[in-house]
């Protein structure tokens, strides 16, 4: 009985995929993956833009209506990334919008989880953190979900 058990968990060890293995097996149709790539496409315009103007607003001289007109620009890039992002979602297969449901609240979760307990530790003498920080304990704990969405179902 111990042979059959150990040669068992060969098996099963032997058919579980890695992480890279997983990710591209569980992103879905080429459509799926189109959408998605036009999806980060949006993402990376958006990041670039971001710190492009974050760089401008802190070390040029601009003031007035120029200045406000940097710190507007990234908005057009994320408000594109939402939009590609409900499209990707759209039309996604059923398991791809699945992954992405429990990736978004494992996000949403953590993120407001981190904001909450953050204040209260603010209170009790922790720095204070800039207002986009839990932003990014979103996305990251929302990239998260995702790869544990996968590793589920994948």
């Amino acid at each position: 009985m111990t042979n059959d058990m150990s040669h068992d968990a060969q098996t099963g060890d032997a058919q579980r995929k890695g992480w890279w293995a997983l990710i591209l097996a569980s992103s879905g149709t080429g459509s799926d993956r189109r959408n998605q790539y036009i999806f980060l496409g949006w993402l990376f315009a958006w990041a670039v833009s971001f710190l492009a103007a974050t760089w401008a607003l802190k070390f040029l001289d601009l003031q007035g209506i120029a200045a406000w007109l940097l710190a507007i620009a990234p908005n057009v890039f994320s408000i594109g990334a939402l939009f590609a992002y409900l499209h990707f979602l759209r039309m996604a297969d059923e398991l791809i919008r699945q992954i992405q449901l429990e990736g978004l609240a494992f996000g949403f979760g953590a993120g407001a989880i981190f904001a909450m307990s953050y204040q209260l530790m603010e209170h009790a003498g922790a720095p204070e953190l800039h207002v986009g920080d839990p932003v990014v304990v979103m996305m990251v704990a929302w990239a998260l979900g995702q790869l544990i969405g996968m590793r589920r179902y994948g």
